[in-house]
């Protein structure tokens, strides 16, 4: 099996590549919280200021009732909890 990656957005861990890698963005779209790295989180190219962008989007998507964004790719089939998701920003 092939690394998988967080989403510093919504802790989906299941990305396929890391969503920055220094100061490059994998412009993937989270198919759990729908951020596009790297459009959503270019925080004006500062990265110190990345983490509070994540924490700002995350509440969005909190307030939103954290649905699945991705309409063409199914949740994981092994029973897919945005709260249990949630809980490694508690560490």
């Amino acid at each position: 099996m092939s690394d998988l990656y967080l989403c510093p957005v919504c802790g989906y861990d299941r990305l396929s590549e890391p969503p920055w890698n220094n100061e490059s963005a994998s412009d993937e779209i989270c198919p759990s919280c729908g951020t596009h790295f790297g459009y959503d989180d270019a925080a004006g190219g500062q990265a110190d200021h990345r983490q509070a962008r994540h924490r700002e989007l995350r509440s969005r998507w909190i307030a939103r009732g954290m649905p699945w964004h991705n309409a063409d790719i199914e949740p994981p089939a092994d029973g897919w909890d945005p709260k249990a998701q949630l809980k490694v920003f508690d560490e």
